[in-house]
């Protein structure tokens, strides 16, 4: 098969140095496995409005080079300037919003990349392509909308609207200043409503719909799509890099405090902030009760700062703040007990941590919102969950006094992902839906 894809960034797949985010490693592992499977690639790197660069930077054309080296054929970058959406006139402004009012909205305006439509559509149909694959990509969604003559596969993360539509719903949580004024609500509201038209009617015309976040898949379900399924995350194996899984618990050694990972990543995104809203608020102070006779710390790895309410409980004396750690891998294996709590909110996503920590074979402890994310989590198997934080406490002096349990966590989690989330494993999955969409629109 002709597989024409599309990325926001050149893929790389390790994420030990600076700029290599989760999009870089799923990106390469999803297209070098489908090459491994002898389907031809063409990668288009479409960036997103947040690149600032230009052009590729050493190590990006290194790992140009690399794909290269696979089969792989890199198209030319597009870089967010080639897309830039140009001031509008005021009768423009008004037209949109009054097709906005009428649930058309004019996806430029939340999806300026439209605007190389008939750049991509060429390229797409010089390289002779049977099916396009966007990847967590926004951009290519757009730059693919209204494409003729070729099915289109989304292998997708986030609803797009959904981070915002949280942080509105959830003003207490995230408001920086006074609760606005009934007007300014409005235009949010307003706004917010045109999002999630705009996305909605962009996501309609897709053959099908790949979501990592298996209630995002029901989701899209709902509003009517033809094929919305879930097919899981991937990640890179440590094992090919010659890491084996942390296979044994820590227990504390050489009489250092039992070490929690409370929580890894940006400490103002959307997710995170419901995360550290549930580990400062509810779960520290269950945690003292739980814990009672235990030396233990929490640490919170990662860059920034969270909402400001949160902030003054990062003084905790149990809590170590750590900032960015030059080896993250190392933090996660000396680790008794690896915490994800950013399901605990009101926004739910499948967070690549997930995957991280069963590639890792790490003692993973979850909020039991995460297994509407990721239907493979089965308490006391490879992961332990639970509902409240005394739950959450529970589990986490389980974790880290029951040796058993904790290494039987830890292979299951393993197992898990080399059952279901490796590159191999994924590629087949998004293999079968491509054949699917070809069929149906031969």
């Amino acid at each position: 098969m002709r597989i024409f894809a599309v990325g926001s960034a050149i893929p790389r797949r390790r994420d030990g140095e600076p700029g290599v985010s989760a999009v870089h490693i799923v990106l390469h592992e999803l297209v070098t496995g489908l090459a491994q499977r002898g389907h031809e690639l063409t990668l288009q790197p479409l960036f997103n409005p947040h690149r600032i660069a230009t052009a590729l930077g050493p190590a990006e054309e290194a790992a140009a080079r690399e794909l290269s080296s696979r089969g792989i054929r890199l198209s030319p970058p597009i870089y967010p300037g080639e897309y830039a959406p140009r001031p509008r006139s005021g009768l423009s402004r008004v037209v949109g919003v009054a097709a906005g009012l009428a649930g058309r909205p004019d996806l430029r305006e939340f999806y300026p990349a439209i605007a190389c439509r008939d750049l991509v559509a060429e390229r797409i149909r010089r390289s002779g392509a049977d099916v396009v694959l966007t990847v967590w990509s926004p951009e290519g969604l757009a730059a693919t909308h209204g494409l003729g003559g070729v099915p289109r596969v989304a292998y997708h993360g986030d609803v797009d609207f959904a981070p915002t539509a949280a942080r509105l719903r959830d003003r207490a949580l995230f408001a920086q200043g006074p609760r606005p004024a009934a007007v300014r609500r409005w235009r949010e509201a307003r706004w917010l409503a045109r999002y999630r038209a705009a996305h909605l009617r962009l996501m309609a015309a897709v053959d099908v719909i790949a979501n990592v976040t298996a209630a995002n898949a029901d989701f899209y379900a709902a509003t009517g799509h033809r094929r919305s399924v879930y097919v899981p995350n991937v990640w890179r194996d440590p094992a090919d890099d010659g890491a084996g899984s942390a296979e044994a618990p820590a227990s504390g050694a050489a009489g250092r405090p039992l070490k929690i990972i409370g929580h890894v990543g940006k400490l103002g995104q959307t997710g995170t902030s419901y995360g550290l809203r549930f580990l400062l608020q509810e779960l520290m102070p269950e945690l003292e009760r739980v814990m009672v006779g235990l030396d233990y710390q929490v640490h919170v790895i990662g860059d920034g700062l969270p909402v400001e309410g949160l902030r003054p409980l990062l003084d905790h004396p149990r809590v170590v703040r750590r900032g960015f750690v030059p080896d993250l891998d190392a933090e996660l294996r000396s680790a008794d007990a690896f915490l994800l709590l950013n399901n605990a909110g009101g926004y739910i996503a499948a967070y690549t941590r997930h995957v991280v920590a069963w590639a890792m074979g790490l003692c993973l402890v979850v909020h039991a919102n995460s297994r509407r994310a990721i239907p493979e989590i089965v308490p006391l198997e490879n992961a332990l969950v639970g509902a409240t934080p005394r739950e959450v406490a529970e589990m986490l002096r389980r974790a880290v006094t029951d040796p058993d349990l904790n290494l039987r966590v830890r292979k299951g989690g393993r197992a898990t992902f080399e059952r279901g989330f490796t590159a191999a494993a994924v590629a087949v999955a998004l293999e079968g839906e491509m054949e699917r969409a070809c069929a149906v629109t031969s």
